[in-house]
């Protein structure tokens, strides 16, 4: 026999969203990375590309963020989460601008 509750997509939706969330945070934390790590062993890139190229998956990773709040107290801590990977990502170029030139210049 088929259930006949009414499934609740809308949660499913926002677990969704976070999960991508979270990727495109991982995604342009990695490049970050990835980028320090080349630099070390001599292949740097431009400050101004890596930013660029981590900034896009930040920038869409906090909408979605944004679009996963809900007002209950576990599901606001995890969307605390995603919004602080994506937006910490943001604000990478105006708080260690200087310390990721000089360390992509070695």
């Amino acid at each position: 026999m088929r259930s006949q509750a009414v499934p609740n997509n809308r949660v499913r939706f926002r677990h969704r969203s976070w999960m991508r969330s979270m990727t495109l945070a991982t995604v342009g934390w990695g490049v970050v990375w990835c980028s320090l790590a080349a630099a070390k062993w001599g292949l740097a890139a431009p400050a101004g590309a890596v930013y660029l190229v981590s900034g896009v998956p930040a920038a869409i990773g906090t909408f979605l963020a944004l679009t996963t709040i809900r007002a209950r107290k576990p599901w606001v801590l995890m969307t605390l989460v995603a919004l602080f990977a994506n937006a910490s990502l943001l604000a990478l170029p105006a708080l260690f601008d200087d310390d990721i030139r000089a360390a992509l210049l070695r």
